[in-house]
C-alpha cells in the first residue's frame, strides 16, 4: 500500500483530501504545515508528498527546499497542490526547487489520482529527478521573496477591489433605504407588539404580514433573546440604541441580518412603549465578509515575506510583520505596535522621514522611496531603505511601507 504524506493547513481541505486517498487504497499521513511535514516524514518515510503552498510557520516552497536538502527525503517525489499560487512563475519556481508536479486546485478527483499514480509508478524504487540546477541559498531566497511579493500584490489588488465593492454596496444600500421604508415596531413595556408597519412583508420575503405579528412578543423578531437584551441595555445606558446589529428569525427558520434603532417613549396616557426600526443589512454583511477574507489572505502572505512590512495610522505603528521586528532587533511584532513611526529614524533623519510622510498625506503624492539610519532596540544603528505609499487600513488613511536592511550590502560593497 503506497504511503502519501499530505500537507494542508485548512482542516476541511486536509480531511477531504485524506478521505479521497484512503478510499482509493492509499495509506495517508497528514500535516498542517511544513515543519509538521518534515517531522512526520522523518518518522515514517512516505512514497510521495502532496503539499499546499500557502501555510503558516513554513510554507510549501520552503518545505520543498528543505525536502531536497535532506538526503533521505529528496528521493521521494514532491507534488504541489495549490489554489493560491496559480501563476506560471509560481510553477517555474516550484519545479526549480525540485518538485515533479504542480497541480492547481480545483482539479477533478480522477485527474488528481491519475497524476499521483503516474508519479508513483515513474519514481517508485528510484530517486525523483533533481532540478536542472540546484538553487543556492541567496537565489532561492530571492526567488521565494519575488513569488511572495507577486502574491502580495495580487492580494492587495483584491483587497482594494473588495473595499470598492463594499463602498458601492453601502451606496446601493443607502439608495435602497431611501426608496423602501424600514420596518416600524411599537411594543408595550412587557414586550407585546402593539403596532408594526406593512414593510415587514418585504423584510420577511412575504413570510409574515403585520397582522401575523401584532399581539405577539417582540422576541419573535430576534434569533435569540441576547439581541433584545443588548438593545435594551444600550437604551438604558445612552437613552437610545442606534444602528445595532441584530438577526431576524423568519417563519421558515432562516436568519436575516438587521440593523436596529430603538428608544423608549412615554405616551399621552403615561404608558411607556418601545419604538424601533428594523433594516435588512444582508447585502452589507456579505460585502464586509468579502473584504475581511481578502484582508486575512493578504496578512498571511505579509507574514512570510523576507522584507519588513509595516502599516502606520496617525503616525503610530498599527501592524508590522515578523521580519520588520527582526530588522529592528525586537523579539516580536507586538513590541512595536503603537510605537511612534518617527521614533525609529535617528535624530538627524527624523525631519526627512517626516517630510516624506507629510507629502504622502497632504499632497497625496505617489509612492515614496528614502534611505535613512534607524535605531535598533539595543541602540545600534542600521541603514534602511524605505518604500511606501498611502492606502486605507481598517477604513482609515494609512501609510503602508516596506523596509530593507542596507547595512549588509554596504559592508559587502
Amino acid at each position: 500500500m503506497d504511503h502519501v504524506l499530505i500537507v494542508e493547513d485548512h482542516e476541511e481541505n486536509r480531511n477531504l483530501l485524506a478521505l479521497l486517498l484512503k478510499v482509493n487504497g492509499y495509506r495517508v499521513t497528514a500535516a498542517g504545515d511544513g515543519l509538521e511535514a518534515l517531522a512526520a516524514a522523518r518518522r515514517d518515510l512516505p512514497d510521495a508528498i502532496v503539499s499546499d503552498v500557502l501555510m503558516p510557520k513554513m510554507d510549501g516552497f520552503a518545505l520543498c527546499r528543505a525536502w531536497m536538502q535532506d538526503a533521505a527525503l529528496r528521493r521521494i517525489p514532491f507534488i504541489f497542490y495549490s489554489a493560491t499560487y496559480v501563476r506560471p512563475d509560481d510553477e517555474q519556481f516550484a519545479l526549480a526547487l525540485g518538485a515533479v508536479r504542480y497541480l492547481i486546485k480545483p482539479v477533478e478527483a480522477e485527474v488528481f489520482l491519475r497524476e499521483l499514480r503516474a508519479v508513483l509508478q515513474q519514481w517508485t524504487g528510484r530517486p525523483a529527478p533533481s532540478p536542472p540546477a540546484v538553487l543556492d541559498e541567496a537565489t532561492s531566497h530571492a526567488l521565494h521573496e519575488a513569488v511572495l511579493a507577486r502574491k502580495l500584490e495580487d492580494k492587495m489588488a483584491q483587497l482594494e477591489q473588495a473595499e470598492r465593492k463594499l463602498h458601492e454596496s453601502e451606496q446601493r444600500f443607502r439608495r435602497m433605504c431611501d426608496s423602501v421604508q424600514d420596518v416600524y415596531v411599537e411594543a408595550s413595556a412587557d414586550g407585546t407588539i402593539l403596532e408594526m408597519s406593512p414593510q415587514v412583508a418585504t423584510l420577511s420575503k412575504g413570510q409574515y404580514k403585520r397582522e401575523d405579528l401584532i399581539g405577539t412578543s417582540v422576541d419573535t423578531l430576534y434569533a435569540d433573546a441576547g439581541y433584545r437584551n443588548r438593545i435594551l441595555q444600550a437604551i438604558k445606558q445612552r437613552g437610545r440604541a442606534i444602528d445595532m446589529d441584530s438577526v431576524f428569525r423568519n417563519r421558515d427558520g432562516s436568519l436575516i441580518p438587521c440593523s436596529v434603532s430603538a428608544m423608549i417613549v412615554r405616551c399621552a396616557d403615561g404608558e411607556l412603549r418601545t419604538v424601533a426600526t428594523l433594516r435588512d443589512i444582508t447585502e452589507r454583511k456579505a460585502a464586509e465578509s468579502e473584504a475581511l477574507a481578502s484582508a486575512s489572505g493578504c496578512r498571511e502572505l505579509v507574514e512570510q515575506l523576507f522584507v519588513g512590512i509595516f502599516v502606520a495610522a496617525e503616525q503610530k505603528l498599527a501592524y508590522c510583520n515578523p521580519c520588520f521586528a527582526q530588522i529592528l532587533g525586537y523579539a516580536s511584532a507586538a513590541e512595536l505596535i503603537g510605537k511612534d513611526l518617527l521614533s525609529i529614524p535617528i535624530e538627524q533623519d527624523v525631519a526627512a522621514v517626516a517630510e516624506s510622510l507629510r507629502r504622502v498625506f497632504e499632497q497625496e503624492a505617489g509612492p515614496v522611496s528614502r534611505s535613512f539610519s534607524a535605531l535598533r532596540k539595543d541602540g545600534s544603528v542600521i541603514e534602511l531603505e524605505l518604500q511606501g505609499m498611502r492606502r486605507t487600513y481598517l477604513g482609515r488613511p494609512a501609510f503602508i511601507g516596506m523596509v530593507q536592511d542596507l547595512s549588509g550590502k554596504k559592508r559587502a560593497g
